[in-house]
């Protein structure tokens, strides 16, 4: 960064065309692993995902190229809850890398563990119950605009509305609560990303233990 003179965002865009110019080095890495699951921590810069198309390259070479399949899980942690216009940016962020990366795709609300200690904000969090939780996870549009028209210049009023009706005409975004603490949240999630991908779909049956006949005998006696 120092020596091309490149700012965060830009070094990481200069990063990736790089990668993309040394696709053997990359797939001779990636050769080294069989019927595995591959994390890829991607890089948290949002313009990385909404306003290049760096990443989609990526994607198609790993799809494409080396017939990878792929499922993209984006974060949002559980505190945006107690900012709804953050919250709502959130899901617009999560509606842009679906459509841009054209990939199977989860969105999961993380740190849920924190969220039912309370410690996540000063109360207001705690206040929600399951049934309000519900209208996060798979996001309404009017928590949009109660409380934020509250908040906000009139004059943004029809912008909020116009954020509201998008967010409901794409009606793509519902979010899958992971609580660390919790199996079963963590088994569901991972049921999720098997799904996605079609995970076990090639494989073959496997074969039914043979019977001996004098089990039948027995069963029929």
């Amino acid at each position: 960064m120092e020596e091309l003179e490149l700012g965060p965002n830009g070094g990481l865009v200069y990063c990736f065309e790089y990668l993309l110019k040394n696709l053997d080095w990359l797939q001779e890495n990636l050769n080294n692993y069989e019927d595995d699951f591959l994390i890829i921590d991607c890089p948290g810069q949002i313009e990385l995902y909404t306003h290049f198309n760096i990443m989609q390259k990526i994607v198609q070479v790993l799809t494409m190229e080396f017939d990878f399949r792929l499922c993209a899980t984006y974060l949002l942690e559980s505190n945006f809850i107690s900012d709804r216009p953050k919250f709502f940016s959130g899901v617009l962020s999560a509606t842009s890398a679906m459509i841009n990366l054209e990939i199977p795709h989860i969105n999961v609300l993380t740190k849920m563990d924190l969220f039912k200690s309370g410690r996540t904000g000063a109360g207001t969090i705690a206040q929600i119950g399951p049934k309000e939780l519900e209208r996060y996870l798979d996001p309404d549009p009017d928590l949009l605009l109660g409380e934020v028209n509250e908040k906000t210049n009139p004059k943004f009023h029809s912008l909020n509305q116009a954020i509201s009706q998008l967010i409901q005409d794409f009606n793509m975004v519902s979010f899958l609560p992971l609580d660390i603490t919790d199996e079963d949240s963590i088994g569901s999630i991972l049921s999720h990303i098997d799904h996605a991908i079609q995970y076990g779909e090639h494989e073959e049956p496997k074969e039914p233990r043979d019977m001996d006949g004098g089990d039948f005998d027995a069963a029929e006696e």
